[in-house]
């Protein structure tokens, strides 16, 4: 398995990727978008290629997926750019072989060694708690939609120990 910077040259593959792999969360024949978004944001100016990663097998068919891009966290001091991570998929015949923890790893590694600070993300707690993520709020910083202040779905993982020490404010994961 190789974990790689994806080239524009696999985009087709990496949407079917995409498609199937978020198919196995809808029911009801509802259909994934995650895949149309995910090209979307490959047009905007948030998209940074170097933190857009595939895992290849061995075969060359790539079975994995995972995409950091910019974001803003709005402070009382200004704003400043962190990362968002999403999506993030497997191909469901490749589950549970520790692909997605490698490729999260490998972004975050390039992320830190690119001056970010943080990754923030929405998703499920029992998932990305295993990847060292936790909610936001216990760093004072809030999904800007979440009016409780307690969003256990709205998480980050620092780059490096103390890194959002000092800060608090709202985060845009959109």
């Amino acid at each position: 398995m190789v974990i790689r910077q994806e080239t524009p040259s696999d985009y087709k593959e990496v949407y079917q990727l995409v498609k199937t792999s978020f198919s196995t969360v809808y029911a009801d024949g509802e259909e994934p978008d995650e895949q149309d978004y995910l090209n979307e944001l490959r047009e905007k100016s948030a998209f940074i290629p170097e933190l857009s990663l595939v895992a290849e097998h061995n075969d060359g068919t790539i079975v994995g997926q995972v995409v950091l891009y910019k974001t803003i966290v709005s402070t009382s001091q200004g704003d400043f750019t962190e990362l968002l991570l999403s999506p993030i998929c497997v191909h469901p015949d490749f589950f549970r072989r520790g692909i997605a923890r490698a490729m999260v790893e490998k972004a975050l590694s390039i992320a830190k060694g690119m001056d970010f600070r943080a990754v923030f993300l929405c998703g499920d707690p029992e998932t990305y708690k295993r990847l060292g993520f936790t909610p936001s709020y216990c760093y004072n910083i809030f999904h800007k939609g979440d009016e409780s202040k307690a969003a256990d779905w709205s998480m980050v993982r620092e780059l490096y120990d103390g890194a959002l020490n000092g800060i608090s404010g709202t985060v845009d994961t959109i």
